[in-house]
């Protein structure tokens, strides 16, 4: 049976691109569908499939572009036509492939991981457009025999009572554990990453961390930061790098500190899988996946962040590293391939 996987994008990794690669898997000799494709963006198996694109490949190379043509997405997705001898299509949805036009008889099966991949808050003339945009791809729902979603949070959010939650995972074997008889462990700074926070925010932060004779080491991008680094010149920006460096860098770390605005909080699961204590923004969603060894942060003022420092400074050392472990282990590649499995009605 010909299969067709479908993605909002391929224009740089992130953990949804994970999710298709495990995807891939199931369905050796699928094709892969997607709104814009920038070559070699994304390095293996995923470059070795035939791809097929929509207009927005030759105008969008990066996925700020990307998100700046949310308001011709319906345009550029139903354009897409999928080949005749496709006779089951599995959508990967961040809020737009979906809209996907294909014939009524295919098996059609979507797992919608993100609804909000184009913070619409932050468009300018575009969002004159949000109402039909956001009117099509809701439409494009009706559209589907079976619907799983990334959380109950997103579940409710859409208002799919029937839907399946089948939560996301991530590369667990990328972040493995030391004992402690086996490393000196100092728990010499905090690990912050730069992820979708502000550079006020991220100020506001080091300010505090700082004046409390902190270490603060920085993952991700930096290019926003120059005013922490002028101020900040003892904080250490390690960039953007992948698991096994983030792993690196959690092992010592007194508490990770992750703002990222995902979908699912894999980078604060990455630190629990090293034993590590982890802070985040104090969200429903977080709240439903994080539980043990994760603090939550209301807001970025000074007196948060300080009381929040005192938490994690009276408790850091006296946490179970290995509940963490397996605290960040629970959402792992063998119980998401399980489920999806089923999901989509395949025997392994």
């Amino acid at each position: 049976m010909k299969t067709a996987l479908c993605i909002d994008s391929l224009l740089s990794r992130d953990d949804s691109i994970f999710l298709l690669e495990m995807a891939l898997n199931l369905f050796p000799n699928s094709e892969i569908y997607t709104i814009a494709h920038r070559q070699g963006a994304i390095l293996g198996q995923v470059e070795t499939r035939p791809i097929v694109s929509s207009f927005l490949t030759n105008k969008a190379k990066n996925l700020d572009v990307f998100k700046k043509n949310f308001w011709i997405m319906p345009s550029a997705v139903k354009g897409m036509p999928l080949h005749k001898s496709i006779e089951k299509v599995i959508v990967i949805s961040r809020g737009y492939i979906h809209g996907l036009n294909f014939p009524s008889h295919l098996q059609s099966y979507l797992y919608i991981v993100d609804w909000n991949l184009v913070d619409q808050s932050e468009l300018g003339w575009q969002k004159l457009f949000s109402p039909y945009v956001n009117e099509w791809r809701e439409k494009a729902l009706t559209r589907y025999k079976k619907i799983a979603v990334s959380s109950e949070t997103l579940k409710e959010q859409l208002e799919l009572p029937n839907a399946e939650v089948i939560q996301p995972t991530f590369r667990t074997e990328e972040y493995p554990f030391v004992k402690d008889e086996d490393h000196n462990f100092l728990f010499e700074h905090h690990l912050i990453y730069s992820h979708d926070l502000s550079e006020d925010n991220f100020y506001t932060v080091a300010k505090v961390l700082t004046e409390k004779g902190q270490t603060i080491r920085v993952m991700g991008p930096h290019e926003h930061l120059a005013k922490v680094k002028k101020d900040f010149p003892s904080i250490d920006f390690a960039g953007d790098h992948c698991e096994a460096t983030s792993a690196m860098y959690s092992h010592q770390a007194k508490a990770v500190w992750d703002f990222s605005r995902n979908y699912f909080p894999s980078r604060a699961f990455g630190g629990l899988c090293t034993g590590r204590p982890v802070v985040v923004m104090d969200s429903k969603l977080n709240r439903e996946y994080l539980t043990q060894g994760t603090y939550f942060l209301k807001n970025f003022s000074e007196s948060d962040i300080s009381n929040l420092h005192a938490e994690i400074e009276s408790s850091f050392l006296s946490l179970d590293r290995r509940a963490l472990r397996r605290l960040g282990l629970k959402w792992n590649e063998r119980l998401f391939k399980s489920r999806m499995v089923k999901f989509l009605d395949k025997n392994e």
